[in-house]
């Protein structure tokens, strides 16, 4: 699709929301990847929705910081939309047999803490096209192409994003220390042999509820990121929570124990890349 062509979509979007007339509005609180919806009133993530006839409006407040707002067209069921959102935000594995995605789109804006729109895009049924990235009021993209680079001193990281019209053609982030480079867009994506699903179930049969948490009755979430390299190897697991009784050294240590995964590939060449896995510990 052509980068005048998106930008009429986004113009009927507009047209749609001057158009329309407010007939619901609703807010749920979420886990902190915005996946699952929760009940816990301490939750410091919201998305709200406004209904417009047919367009969704969205503003999500993750630490009770607006960080993203949306505009989707297409539909009428909340939970399918919050599928929709985490599917293609996250371009995860697998997605949910009950997600609809035929005639749904959305522009998507994410914004840093002082307000300031970093990034904007299309979701256009499961793909993702990129109309501008932003940082420090930079733009990175002349109709849709260009390169975006970010160094992270705190982890000597060196983001690269590579884009051709609108879409990601390459992503990768080089480790200054370990001198090796760890690619998110692959032609094939690194896999449990058996599957996610089974993964998870045979993680979750090997991981005993630390005691102290069951003896007060807590229940606790949380994730996992680790590397999968070339041979299929599990390594450099990193807990994403702040660490609390020892759900993540129980987690992690069995991590290790888990068999290889099938390695991603780019040009048929095995590469390593990052994977976040959920955990939910309950009493």
């Amino acid at each position: 699709m052509q980068f005048e062509q998106k930008m009429n979509i986004k113009h009927t979007f507009i047209l749609l929301v001057l158009t329309t007339f407010t007939y619901g509005q609703e807010s749920a609180l979420f886990d902190r990847s915005f996946h699952y919806r929760t009940d816990d009133n301490k939750s410091k993530n919201k998305r709200e929705y406004i209904v417009k006839d047919s367009l969704i409006e969205i503003k999500d407040f993750k630490n009770n910081r607006l960080y993203r707002t949306a505009e989707f067209y297409g539909f009428k069921d909340l939970k399918n939309l919050d599928e929709f959102i985490w599917y293609n935000s996250n371009r995860q594995y697998d997605k949910s047999p009950d997600l609809k995605l035929t005639n749904r789109k959305g522009i998507v804006k994410y914004l840093n803490k002082d307000g300031k729109t970093t990034s904007e895009l299309l979701y256009i049924e499961d793909k993702t096209k990129f109309i501008q990235l932003w940082n420090k009021d930079k733009s990175y993209l002349i109709n849709g192409t260009g390169k975006f680079e970010r160094n992270y001193v705190k982890n000597n990281e060196k983001q690269v994003r590579i884009f051709k019209d609108s879409i990601e053609t390459e992503g990768y982030i080089v480790r200054e220390l370990k001198k090796d480079t760890i690619y998110y867009i692959t032609d094939t994506k690194s896999y449990p042999k058996t599957g996610l699903k089974r993964f998870y179930k045979d993680l979750a049969s090997r991981i005993n509820y630390p005691k102290f948490s069951k003896y007060i009755g807590m229940d606790k979430k949380i994730k996992i990121e680790f590397v999968v390299d070339e041979n299929g190897n599990l390594t450099d697991f990193v807990p994403i929570n702040k660490k609390s009784l020892n759900f993540e050294k129980k987690a992690i240590k069995q991590l290790k124990k888990m068999p290889k995964w099938i390695p991603a590939t780019i040009n048929g060449k095995r590469v390593k890349t990052r994977f976040r896995i959920p955990l939910t510990f309950k009493h």
